[in-house]
């Protein structure tokens, strides 16, 4: 829910608002008494409540209504910090208060819209905004309020035409453009949405937010490029759009272009304070470049902002898997999963440390968990088998596998790896036919069995039957 507030800003320069909010912040700390007149209490309770200090704001509408107790912005203000903390009933009754003051006030009936959706009775909260439409003077704000009211409904078709009439109106605010794009991705609409923010980008070429839109839908269609396309000109056009680079990240890391993704984490965090967030993935990026002591050093400040950003701890004890140190990475993974033993990466991760130490049931207790999160990862069930194919137990591998391609009946890496561990067993005919049907599903991935096999004589046999299968 978005309220837009009254803006008193235009009499009260920024330095008199700031000097007012000074006097009486020093007023609540000394409890003393001063002097303000209706006009600044309202300007107080925007104030704060535009910068999230609610308290601050709540305070100013108190003691403000306690001197004018028929200011309607400060009513309005005071109704809208209850239904910030979900304080409904006390907000309806504030807000018929209110009424009683100012019978004929379109902002009024406009609250009872938004307490109609708050409530859940959104045929109501329906009704009230397109009667407000035709006396608003400020029309966008209301076909958002009438989208969020046919979002909340579950009727998205609604929701995703007013979403678009706010926007064409000029309600500029991010979240109708996000909302917009949530409601196309639920009724798998967002081709629309790809032709609605380019006749956006033609109508003003210089719109840095239509750009970004734009590129987020692209995005949305995993179509990569042209979200990148898309994303440059948001950032050529404002240099500092943060949003824009962090976003341009995820699609240079989608396209494996790692280096540009680095260079676009590093624009992030340049133009916005960084986040436990940013910082993770723009230790992913040096991750996925092997520069693991950069890596470590990003996870390890996101951890410092956020001891509780659990993908940090991960990303450390991936870096220290690949650097071998499995002791200390078992120490990193074990943090993450005390935040999350649900992440089933977290316990294939586990699992291959243990593996590497030798550590049999330990690594088995963590691949299984990790399957019983994940069943249709297949790296989870290859990772597992190959504990058993360590020990010379081909038969307990390929059971493995069999249980893998149970949940994955497509997988080709299982079938290569079932023809491999038949093969360990002596069992060539079954072999051939679990070989057959992962050169079938994907013949470009058979150079992968080749690892297990030192034998020239065993890897020419392979390639005989291999080369049966061969595309021109």
């Amino acid at each position: 829910m978005n309220q837009e507030f009254s803006d008193h800003f235009d009499e009260f320069n920024e330095a008199t608002l700031a000097d007012s909010a000074r006097r009486f912040e020093e007023m609540l700390l000394n409890k003393e008494d001063s002097f303000f007149n209706e006009e600044t209490y309202e300007s107080l309770s925007e104030f704060y409540l535009v910068r999230g200090s609610f308290d601050l704001a709540m305070k100013a509408c108190n003691i403000g209504l306690s001197n004018y107790p028929y200011s309607l912005d400060l009513l309005l203000n005071k109704v809208q910090l209850l239904l910030n903390n979900d304080e409904v009933e006390e907000a309806t009754e504030l807000l018929d208060k209110a009424a009683v003051y100012h019978p004929s006030d379109p902002e009024i009936n406009y609250m009872r819209g938004v307490l109609s959706v708050i409530s859940g009775d959104f045929e109501q909260a329906v009704e009230i905004f397109h009667e407000a439409l035709l006396i608003s003077d400020e029309k966008d704000n209301v076909y958002f309020q009438l989208a969020q009211a046919y979002q909340n409904w579950g009727k998205v078709e609604e929701a995703v035409a007013h979403y678009k009439m706010a926007i064409e109106a000029g309600f500029s605010n991010d979240i109708a453009f996000y909302e917009l794009i949530y409601c196309l991705e639920a009724g798998q609409q967002l081709d629309e949405g790809v032709t609605f923010f380019e006749e956006r980008v033609n109508e003003d070429p210089y719109s840095h937010q239509a750009w970004f839109f734009l590129g987020m839908t692209y995005n949305r269609l995993n179509q990569f490029e042209k979200a990148i396309s898309a994303y440059d000109y948001a950032v050529v056009i404002r240099e500092n759009y943060a949003s824009a680079w962090f976003n341009l990240g995820h699609c240079y890391m989608n396209l494996e272009e790692h280096e540009k993704a680095r260079e676009a984490y590093e624009n992030t965090i340049k133009y916005e304070t960084p986040t436990a967030e940013s910082l993770t993935y723009l230790g992913a990026a040096h991750e996925k470049l092997e520069q693991y002591e950069e890596a470590f050093k990003f996870y390890k400040q996101a951890t410092q902002l956020d001891e509780e950003w659990e993908e940090a701890w991960f990303g450390m004890a991936s870096v220290l898997y690949e650097q071998e140190k499995y002791y200390e990475a078992i120490h990193f993974v074990r943090k993450a999963l005390k935040m999350n033993e649900y992440n089933s990466e977290f316990w294939l991760l586990l699992g291959d440390n243990e593996s590497k130490l030798g550590n049999t049931m330990s690594s088995i207790e963590a691949y299984e968990k990790a399957v019983e999160l994940d069943p249709i990862n297949p790296d989870i069930w290859l990772n597992w088998s190959v504990v058993y194919f360590d020990q010379g137990d081909f038969s307990k591998a390929f059971d493995i596998i069999s249980d893998g391609l149970e949940e994955m009946p497509d997988e080709a890496d299982l079938f290569y790896r079932a023809a491999v561990y038949l093969i360990y067993d002596g069992k060539y005919s079954e072999a051939y036919r679990y070989l057959q049907d992962a050169l079938i599903l994907d013949y470009e991935g058979h150079e992968q069995i080749y690892d297990f096999f030192t034998s020239l004589d065993t890897q020419k046999a392979l390639q005989r039957i291999i080369d049966q299968f061969r595309k021109d």
